[in-house]
């Protein structure tokens, strides 16, 4: 096992009103075997001055200061120069719920064998899916994660998955740590842990943003990730995507796999009738 236990991977551009934040609630945390990664895309604001005030006050900060193709993409060349067993990415507006989060995740994760270990968020604002104050958003299954993902603030990653899986996919610009995880419960195993991780702020790109491409793209995301899965009584709330596959131009699906979808869509609508009447 690496010395390094978690980087924390921090995507930064003009962060200096809540970058200071992020940075002390890591600067008070009891577990001192962590790395932070920062990577900017060429901020003109302070900055680069309060990553250098953090390194001098002796936080192990890894910091790049260049351009980049969006969010994802900043958070690909985090995990390239990460050197931690474990990954973790903190927006750098959201905060660690309390100074024990490492010390307890450290423990947690140690005595499972899980791929992914998650939590929960504490959410500061509302949005279109959840109230200002919530504790966002307990455990999931199959049939929950294919509504609604899993906030990336709540999650951390053993760093083999990258190497098996691959990175986050830049073409969606919003949506790609969902189809990150929609691939990742597709193929390595999740553990729940009942604790507040991260303070969640309301207000960032991606509460403010919809991908069109990933909603577009979704049914055949999930048929891509899930197969013959996709008949399973689970995706009766995901049907829709997979009707959307089949009737979408775009599609990256075959007309054979198009038309699976299509099938799965009908006998799920049919199962979600006779559970109706039930």
């Amino acid at each position: 096992m690496p010395n390094t236990f978690f980087s924390v991977i921090i995507p930064t551009y003009n962060s200096e009103k809540t970058l200071g934040d992020a940075l002390e609630s890591l600067y008070k945390q009891t577990f001192e075997q962590y790395e932070i990664c920062i990577v900017d895309a060429c901020s003109f604001d302070r900055t680069h001055e309060i990553i250098e005030h953090y390194r001098g006050i002796g936080l192990n900060i890894n910091f790049i200061h260049e351009n980049d193709k969006g969010i994802y993409d900043a958070m690909n060349k985090g995990i390239g120069m990460s050197k931690g067993a474990w990954l973790y990415f903190l927006g750098s507006d959201d905060t660690l719920y309390d100074s024990n989060v490492l010390t307890r995740m450290n423990q947690l994760i140690t005595q499972c064998k899980a791929d992914v270990v998650y939590g929960n968020v504490l959410m500061n604002g509302k949005n279109q899916w959840n109230l200002d104050g919530v504790i966002f958003a307990g455990e999931y299954d199959l049939s929950r994660i294919l509504n609604l993902n899993i906030c990336h603030q709540a999650m951390f990653y053993n760093r083999n998955i990258f190497k098996q899986l691959g990175c986050f996919d830049i073409k969606y610009n919003v949506g790609a740590d969902y189809e990150f995880n929609l691939r990742c419960f597709a193929n390595v195993s999740f553990q729940y842990v009942p604790i507040t991780i991260a303070n969640f702020f309301v207000g960032g790109y991606s509460t403010k943003t919809e991908d069109q491409y990933f909603h577009q793209e979704r049914g055949s995301i999930l048929y891509r990730y899930f197969k013959l899965r996709i008949f399973e009584n689970s995706f009766i709330p995901a049907r829709l995507y997979l009707q959307r596959a089949f009737f979408n131009p775009q599609s990256s699906l075959t007309i054979i796999e198009r038309a699976i979808c299509i099938s799965a869509y009908l006998k799920l609508k049919m199962m979600a009738l006779i559970k109706n009447q039930a």
